[in-house]
């Protein structure tokens, strides 16, 4: 796991970061403690489609094991052609965190790192 204060501070900067992390095992969308129908709710939520959102938009890429965490990835592309990360994130203690935002240039090993530190907020 890369040091967070050994990342950059700045959105370009991660693009060159060279990350990956181990797959679950299962590594498939079954594996997800979310359903695929919970994860469309909360898709059809928070996506421009909002309640235009289809099933056949959201594509599983990968679980991943992240630090002590583990991540479950979609994409989900809207109707105007904007592909969107869609992460769910299982923590050690119970909780977890369901999101949904554009990848801002960012490969999927490089967003869930970033969402790991809480950096994906980029403009």
């Amino acid at each position: 796991m890369i040091p967070r204060d050994e990342l950059p501070e700045d959105a370009a900067g991660w693009s060159n970061i060279e990350v990956s992390f181990p797959r679950l095992s299962p590594d498939t969308p079954d594996s997800c403690p979310v359903s695929t129908e919970e994860i469309m709710e909360y898709v059809r939520m928070e996506s421009a489609d909002l309640d235009e959102s289809k099933e056949e938009s959201l594509q599983f890429v990968r679980t991943a094991q992240v630090a002590e965490e583990k991540h479950w990835l979609w994409t989900y592309t809207e109707s105007d052609g904007q592909v969107c990360y869609v992460l769910l994130t299982d923590r050690p203690d119970g909780s977890g965190c369901l999101g949904l935002s554009e990848p801002n240039g960012l490969s999927p090993e490089q967003y869930m790192l970033a969402e790991y530190y809480d950096e994906i907020y980029w403009s």
